[in-house]
């Protein structure tokens, strides 16, 4: 079951969202090897990705990985709700780890 855990994007800025995977007795998981991806839609039925989120793997054998959004994608979001969730892929197997709402906030300084 992933966690759930709702997040707040201000247009026009940098999003960083870090995470760091542990096991089922609350130790760090070794993620060098595994894969992350993660996308925002408008609804969970919808055909059209909003956005996609970077990944990156900045320390593997304490399970810390990083999702994130450029200023660009996020003044191409419009303002309001959108659903997103981040997946792992470990060995051929997808794994949904979060999922959750996303708070779409206008910016005013541009």
């Amino acid at each position: 079951m992933p966690a759930a855990r709702d997040i707040t994007v201000y247009q026009g800025d940098t999003y960083v969202h870090q995470l760091q995977l542990k096991n089922s007795s609350n130790a760090v998981i070794n993620i060098t090897t595994r894969n992350y991806t993660g996308q925002i839609r408008k609804r969970r039925s919808s055909d059209d990705v909003s956005a996609n989120f970077a990944s990156q793997i900045t320390d593997g054998a304490n399970g810390i990985v990083v999702f994130s959004l450029t200023p660009e994608q996020t003044s191409d979001l419009k303002s309001g709700k959108y659903v997103y969730d981040f997946q792992e892929v470990n060995a051929g197997v997808v794994t949904t780890i979060i999922t959750g709402t996303v708070t779409v906030v206008g910016e005013v300084t541009r």
